[in-house]
């Protein structure tokens, strides 16, 4: 996930301390060699310096920078954190903090509470944090503001480790995860079709600084109970570059996506023709600007956009960010979600619900529990973009380490979701979160097919929707062009009449209603409607 600025924090926060390291002969280790390693690590090369740490130790095992350097490496590798923890144990053993100056002394217990939190040895983290902190000189201002945060992550991770989430989660399998990094997944509104981004190899052969591809963008369809194997979406939206998902619109007609072009990041849309996603088109300014727009979400009606950036103006590093669009069709002005949202740490993937009450997004502030985790507010008031103190989604879906793309279904029960898990198919993985039914949802999936006599999509049919006892009105829906499929959000419990007019056909109506959602279904299916044929007005007479 690295082209959005969204890479491990826990490398970020170790190279600030790494390139200070001041390496020096030890007993009988050469200067040069202790140097190349030292500058591997300040260039995030960690597999390559780690191979050759392991030479040196051969014969020098207990050698206390070997150690150090080794732990460094093996915290900012996959999967290597828990490992980690033996090396720093012994480098802190052979730096004593006595002396009050003694730099490795301070990082060995710096990389080794990392190496606790990161492993959900919170305590541990903290107490090395607090005892760390009293021997920090005062002109190691930044440090101590980095062990301050890493505090508070540890404290907020105790609280929600004692509190933590009812769910089940459960990884989609080899159909769409690999062995590289999955995550942004999108998914339509009655979960048929997933989007999402990957670095596998894809369109292109260029490769990141720590050999891994561009990202591309690929998808799945579910068919008979399981998602088919993912394909690459093709070249009209994967370039060479980087290429993310974003957001898709609940009729699964429109993409919004990421694209990267070696300087900054804007974000584009594509939308759904006959023959397949059209060429994205560039979000004009001020939506996009010089600097990074890294992930945008739409509203149920494609109306409003809630983006980030790290535009200047903000509250520090991504900010969030809304724009609705006008009646002509161009977006009006840009605001700022403001200091409730947003703040000095960065804002991330938002996600907007369906009836734009809630918002969805990550951040490294707030009351996370390390890096990004998920949170989630809601509105207070529709014309002031007022909005309640964001709660975090809680443990363990929140972990020590970054949690982002969050992709909640219509009533919130199930939640597609990029996390770095154990029990995964290797790096970022997408999982299926499934929560318990707590009490009955208020809003349903409904789809359904029109045809005309001769088999044809009917595309021409409009579909309006209204309750039975009262009839308000409450929506209007068009089939899909290709498909003749249509896709209601509509509120549980409540019996509904539907009407479909198409010019030169009969009106059909008819009378439905939608039921509440079992504890724990393997799947949220939507509910589909019996397949509805348009006949011929002269014939029906």
């Amino acid at each position: 996930m690295q082209s959005r600025n969204t890479s491990k924090y826990i490398s970020i926060l170790l190279l600030f301390i790494s390139v200070n390291m001041v390496v020096v002969a030890q007993s009988q280790l050469k200067k040069r060699d202790l140097n190349a390693i030292t500058d591997q690590i300040n260039l995030e090369k960690f597999e390559e310096a780690s191979k050759n740490i392991k030479s040196l130790m051969i014969s020098h095992p207990d050698e206390p920078i070997l150690n150090l350097q080794m732990g460094l490496c093996l915290l900012n590798m996959d999967y290597k954190t828990d490992d980690a923890i033996p090396f720093l144990e012994k480098a802190k053993e052979s730096y004593s903090l006595e002396k009050r100056r003694n730099q490795r002394a301070i990082e060995a217990r710096y990389y080794l509470a990392q190496a606790y939190h990161l492993n959900h040895r919170f305590d541990e983290a903290l107490a090395e944090l607090i005892a760390l902190k009293d021997n920090i000189p005062p002109k190691q201002k930044d440090l101590l503001k980095e062990i301050e945060r890493e505090t508070a992550y540890n404290q907020n991770a105790i609280l929600l480790k004692s509190n933590p989430v009812n769910f089940r989660i459960s990884n989609l399998g080899q159909a769409i995860n690999s062995e590289h990094d999955e995550h942004s997944p999108l998914i339509s509104a009655d979960e048929t079709i997933l989007i999402f981004t990957s670095n596998r190899q894809g369109t292109g052969s260029l490769k990141t600084y720590d050999d891994q591809y561009y990202e591309d963008i690929h998808q799945s369809i579910w068919r008979e109970g399981k998602w088919l194997p993912a394909l690459n979406i093709g070249q009209k939206i994967n370039t060479s570059g980087n290429d993310a998902t974003c957001s898709l619109s609940a009729d699964g007609q429109t993409m919004i996506v990421y694209r990267n072009d070696g300087i900054s990041g804007d974000l584009y849309y594509s939308s759904l023709s006959d023959e397949g996603w059209t060429e994205p088109v560039k979000f004009p300014k001020p939506i996009n600007t010089d600097y990074n727009e890294t992930h945008g979400s739409f509203s149920y009606n494609g109306n409003t956009l809630v983006f980030a950036s790290d535009r200047p103006g903000g509250f520090g590093g991504k900010d969030l960010y809304m724009v609705k669009k006008l009646p002509d069709g161009t977006w009006g002005k840009i605001m700022n979600l403001g200091p409730t949202i947003n703040t000095i740490e960065d804002e991330d993937s938002p996600f907007l619900s369906h009836d734009e009450t809630t918002l969805y997004f990550a951040s490294m502030g707030h009351m996370s529990m390390g890096g990004y985790d998920i949170f989630s507010t809601k509105r207070l008031n529709q014309t002031e973009q007022k909005w309640s103190e964001p709660k975090n989604i809680g443990y363990p879906i929140n972990t020590p380490g970054d949690d982002l793309f969050y992709s909640p279904t219509i009533d919130g029960q199930r939640v597609y979701y990029a996390s770095e898990r154990p029990g995964g198919l290797g790096r970022s993985d997408i999982w299926l979160i499934e929560y318990p039914e707590t009490h009955e949802k208020a809003m349903a999936v409904v789809g359904g097919f029109i045809f005309t006599e001769d088999g044809l999509p009917s595309y021409e049919s409009l579909v309006t929707v209204t309750k039975k006892d009262t009839g308000e009105e409450m929506g209007e829906y068009r089939p899909h062009p290709q498909t003749g499929k249509y896709i209601m959000i509509l509120p549980t419990g409540v019996e509904f009449t539907m009407t479909v007019r198409t010019f030169g056909k009969t009106t059909v109506e008819k009378n439905f209603s939608l039921k509440g959602r079992q504890d724990f279904s393997t799947r949220g299916n939507a509910s589909y409607l019996d397949p509805i044929v348009v006949e011929d007005i002269k014939q029906a007479q």
